[in-house]
């Protein structure tokens, strides 16, 4: 079997050869014709003004743009969704840390803390 795959490779390396060589030849031939007359015009009309360029870069703002408008109404569909609107029609931000105590702010920092170590207790006995 081994006999037969180095008689095979050894009859495919000259026509291996042969072909490369051809091909280098036909590219060498027609390679600066197939560059003049297709990637020339293109690299003309992209750097003139108004140019595939300038449609490239225009594209791009559109599509971040409207990226921008879509995560902004989802964004908005999420809050009326969830409850978290101000019912206005302009949503907030967030809800107003203002509008809650002192007193209501420590007692759930403090809510917080508690649930916290009680995690903590939790993780470490494992």
């Amino acid at each position: 079997m081994s006999r037969t795959k180095s008689v095979g490779k050894a009859m495919m390396a000259p026509l291996i050869a042969a072909g490369t060589s051809v091909a280098t030849r036909y590219v060498a031939k027609k390679g600066p014709e197939f560059f003049e007359g297709t990637v020339l015009p293109w690299l003309r009309d992209a750097t003139q003004p108004g140019g595939s360029a300038e449609k490239l870069q225009e594209k791009a703002r559109s599509a971040v743009s409207s990226g921008g408008d879509l995560a902004g109404q989802l964004t908005d569909r999420a809050r009326d969704v969830t409850g978290l609107s101000d019912g206005g029609g302009e949503t907030s931000g967030a809800r107003s840390v203002q509008s809650l105590s002192q007193g209501e702010l420590s007692r759930r920092s403090d809510e917080r803390a508690k649930r916290r170590a009680q995690r903590r207790k939790t993780t470490q006995r494992k």
